[in-house]
């Protein structure tokens, strides 16, 4: 890896980036200038390396890159204590008397500033694909900046679907090793009246965002991990069901039928409260009978995508996944970033992502 201020960093991603619009659709070149702007990427090479190399080769074999973008993050000030009034006849104390000064450095460094990294291209060559060499890559380039004291984010531009399905999973076997997020549940308790909204207490919201905060994960894919995890938890015997599963009789579960059923519809209404909050403004201007028609559809999509994926993180293990189709280009499925809101569609055959 090196910062692509570095002449022999450029020099290399000028020879690789023309692979870019070969193997991902509507990619593009990095431009390199301005060169004030070039410390704010870093590019990560990998390479496979020969024990045995024929004489006279090198022993690198060149399978992918990613190049990674920091923005400046923004985090509003601690407002100081307010001082103890002294009365009405207190004279107000003006900025002057304050010991304050205003001295501006050129010493201040954007490496040095809180930032976002955001991961905006990354490629394996087809001949390198379905071996797991992508979750290795996208783990150790996470490590890096989970690591890093200047990252307060670590999110992905423009993803396509293979790369969606790669990080689903390692982020879910990620966050699987905190006894803090497996130690989660849906809090069936809650008392839910109608036409009211959900209750604050149906999870721990306390504890999801330090966990988030921690693991520095963007608020929309923390979330629809934290709806897989939960989704997990609950039996087939209530839930959906993928083409080829048989779930178990509902009188499996005994005594506890009614309280799964009811986290179920507790689980439906974390997402629909999310889908709705992230499409409001399309979803307003339906009448409300199509509206729930319409949400319910994007649930069921959302539902039988998430057990695709939990389903390929079961017969793969936790180590992590090239991704459902082995692939690690084209396709675009989105054109935001984890910033940005994205329309409510649900999409027919199981085994398709679903816009949410």
């Amino acid at each position: 890896m090196g910062s692509l201020a570095d002449l022999a960093i450029q020099q290399l991603l000028k020879r690789i980036q023309i692979l870019i619009p070969f193997f991902i659709e509507g990619g593009t070149l990095l431009d390199l200038e301005p060169e004030s702007v070039l410390e704010r990427w870093t590019v990560f090479f990998l390479y496979n390396k020969s024990s045995n190399p024929a004489p006279g080769t090198s022993p690198y074999t060149f399978m992918g890159y990613c190049t990674v973008f920091r923005y400046f993050f923004y985090q509003p000030p601690t407002p100081p204590a307010s001082p103890p009034s002294k009365g009405k006849n207190t004279p107000i104390q003006r900025p002057a008397d304050l010991d304050f000064t205003l001295s501006p450095s050129s010493e201040i460094s954007f490496s040095s500033l809180p930032c976002r990294s955001r991961i905006s291209q990354f490629l394996i060559l087809p001949p390198f694909h379905g071996r797991g060499h992508g979750s290795r890559f996208y783990s150790s380039i996470f490590a890096y900046y989970l690591h890093s004291p200047t990252t307060i984010e670590i999110t992905v531009e423009d993803p396509n679907e293979a790369f969606d399905d790669l990080r689903d999973i390692n982020d879910l076997a990620l966050l699987r090793t905190l006894l803090e997020f497996t130690a989660l549940r849906i809090n069936t308790a809650c008392t839910i009246a109608p036409h009211s909204p959900l209750p604050a207490d149906i999870l721990d919201t306390a504890t999801l965002d330090t966990i988030r905060r921690k693991m520095k994960i963007a608020p929309r894919q923390f979330s629809r991990v934290v709806e897989m995890q939960l989704l997990s938890l609950i039996p087939a015997a209530v839930r959906l069901n993928l083409p080829n599963e048989i779930p178990p009789p509902k009188k499996s579960l005994g005594k506890g039928l009614a309280e799964k059923q009811k986290e179920y519809r507790l689980w439906k209404l974390i997402v629909k409260k999310r889908l709705y909050k992230h499409n409001k403004d399309m979803l307003i201007q339906l009448d409300k009978s199509e509206r729930i028609d319409k949400l319910e559809g994007t649930v069921e999509g959302v539902e039988l995508d998430y057990l695709r994926l939990l389903r390929a993180l079961g017969e793969r293990g936790e180590k992590g996944i090239e991704g459902t189709n082995g692939k690690n280009g084209n396709g675009k499925r989105r054109v935001v970033d984890d910033d940005g809101e994205e329309d409510i569609e649900a999409e027919g055959p199981v085994g398709k992502k679903v816009k949410t």
